[in-house]
């Protein structure tokens, strides 16, 4: 055993004893992109380490592998040879060039591999093996914010095998959001008097900024029944492997026109508002509350998009919603946005009241105006209880003041012989001396319970205390933003999500502490950030997010009340320990 692993180090030691001579050389050059191309490198000796490929992977894919030794021996010089070869799938079009590879110390040389076009199909030929991918879109110069239909189609005649694969359309230039809409669908189309097999993805797009946007290409990657291909596969793949593109799609986003004066811009296909109320609104009992349920419902816009509900609820009747519920429904033309908000109503007197309306204004992207929808006011009868008091059908101040702020509001007097004798004998002197008496005996009280409770705690009681756990705090302000900084630069979007959501209730002060909420007082860049990470959350993108433009946009954000959001540099004096 010790012979033969000397005699073995004594034929390896001439090829060490020198650097390896590596060679590369392409199986083809000119290739048509989406076609393969075979890199070999061929070492004469034992190289110094093993290869990097990775300076390969900007301008190729590399979808196989292999290595080979072969060892010989001819009138007794020994030689060995290593091979290795790359099926390689070119990135684009042109000269691309081909890296020296490091074989450790060694090295092989550059090469440059010329990339053309895809021919384009030639319906003559009777080529029916040819695959076509398209990509169209509805309208194709969007307003920013619009939601535009992204149709891709693939058409091929020659059966494919299960290992094809189709990938999603992803924007390449420009700020959009996209979204598949339904399932693939498969269909048949005629064309140049060919019948086609077609397979059909829509998405729903959003651009996020105005400008030039463009999605790449999407590539189709299978393999293919060909009797006519013999040549030998080193990788073991049976029939035809192709690879097919699209072309890119350019759109031009258009900008807010500048004689759009909503409150938020909403560019939608139509836009609705509807109310329902659980009780006819002329058949309320006075004292038990009822359900008013508020929803907007516009096509062409993600719920996350719409705004919120403010309602004024008449002097007299009382108003509470909870949080919204938000639906993106499929529809013929994309998605269809709803926002429904519930109300409890609640009337405690008899009465007629007026509830007021509400209103919309909106962008009609099939018009090209803008236009406002309204739900008319609704008048409600009370009945069943008690009549108001004459104190709350007096109008208030505040109303006086919006009414004519000139006018002072008039002095209010009794109007029964009942409040005349409570307002005979009350006097602030005589309220402010019982609340004095009250305060002082409450304090003494406290005092003398204090020392009552410290003289019955024990030693061995004391010292328990001494080492009892403190409560738990929540988090403040600078704990949180810490946080959602973390999550960003880490590319956390769960982790941002909840650590927005803390920084809103407790920096913010923003109730109740939700992105709707949020995004309706953020600015353009903000809101584009918050709708990405919706996006990644709720499996509407299926790429990974990037919490630095999160972060980024945060800086400098302020409420519409004038607060301003926490930044890095001012920690230190905003939070101090």
């Amino acid at each position: 055993m010790v012979r033969l692993l000397l005699i073995a180090w004594l034929w390896l030691l001439p090829f060490g004893a020198q650097a390896a001579a590596i060679m590369a050389q392409l199986d083809r050059n000119p290739v048509a992109v989406g076609d393969p191309v075979v890199l070999t490198f061929t070492a004469d000796r034992i190289v110094a380490g093993d290869p990097d490929f990775s300076p390969l992977e900007q301008d190729f894919e590399i979808r196989g592998r292999s290595q080979s030794n072969s060892f010989s021996m001819v009138n007794g010089v020994s030689s060995i040879t290593t091979t290795w070869e790359l099926r390689l799938y070119p990135r684009r079009t042109g000269t691309v060039p081909v890296p020296p590879i490091a074989f450790g110390a060694d090295q092989s040389q550059a090469l440059d591999l010329q990339v053309m076009d895809q021919p384009p199909p030639q319906a003559n030929t009777g080529n029916s093996s040819d695959i076509l991918i398209e990509l169209t879109a509805e309208p194709q110069q969007p307003y920013v914010q619009q939601q535009t239909v992204i149709t891709q189609r693939m058409l091929h005649i020659t059966p494919l095998q299960p290992q094809a694969s189709l990938s999603h359309p992803e924007v390449e230039a420009g700020k959009g959001n996209i979204q598949q809409l339904g399932k693939t669908r498969n269909t048949t189309l005629m064309r140049n008097g060919r019948n086609y097999q077609v397979i059909e993805r829509r998405y729903a797009l959003t651009p996020q900024q105005s400008g030039t946007l463009t999605l790449g290409r999407t590539t189709f990657d299978g393999i293919i029944d060909d009797k006519n291909n013999y040549e030998f596969d080193p990788f073991g793949m049976s029939g035809k492997r192709i690879r097919r593109f699209s072309e890119p799609l350019t759109l031009q986003v258009q900008g807010q026109p500048a004689s759009y004066t909503g409150k938020q811009w909403l560019p939608a296909n139509s836009l609705t508002l509807n109310a329902h109320w659980q009780t006819p609104a002329d058949k309320l009992k006075a004292g038990e509350p009822v359900t008013l349920t508020l929803a907007i419902v516009a096509d062409g816009l993600a719920a996350e998009q719409l705004p919120k509900l403010d309602i004024q609820a008449p002097a007299g009747i009382k108003a509470y919603t909870d949080q919204p519920e938000l639906r993106n429904d499929p529809g013929s033309n994309g998605v269809v946005g709803v926002r429904q908000e519930k109300w409890v109503v609640v009337a405690p007197y008899n009465g007629e009241y007026t509830f007021p309306g509400l209103s919309i204004d909106w962008w009609n992207t099939t018009t090209g105006k803008q236009e406002t929808t309204t739900l008319d006011p609704v008048k409600l009868v009370v009945t069943g209880g008690q009549a108001a008091p004459a104190a709350a059908n007096t109008t208030t101040a505040t109303e006086l003041k919006q009414a004519d702020p000139a006018t002072p509001p008039p002095a209010t007097t009794p109007d029964t012989p009942e409040a005349a004798g409570w307002f005979a004998w009350f006097s602030w002197d005589w309220y402010a001396t019982a609340l004095l008496i009250i305060w002082g005996a409450l304090s003494v009280g406290w005092l003398l319970w204090h020392f009552w409770k410290k003289a019955q705690i024990t030693p061995k009681q004391s010292a328990k205390t001494a080492y009892a756990p403190a409560s738990v705090r929540p988090p403040d302000a600078k704990t949180v933003w810490q946080r959602l900084e973390q999550a960003c630069k880490q590319n956390q979007p769960q982790a941002a999500h909840d650590a927005l959501l803390q920084w809103m209730e407790v920096g913010l002060h923003l109730r109740p502490a939700l992105l709707a909420n949020l995004r309706e007082q953020a600015p353009p860049a903000l809101q584009a950030e918050i709708d990405a990470l919706n996006a990644v959350l709720y499996g509407r993108s299926s790429g990974g997010w990037r919490g630095a433009s999160l972060w980024q946009a945060l800086q400098g954000f302020k409420l519409s009340n004038g607060q301003t959001a926490v930044k890095t540099s001012e920690l230190a004096s905003l939070y101090p320990d």
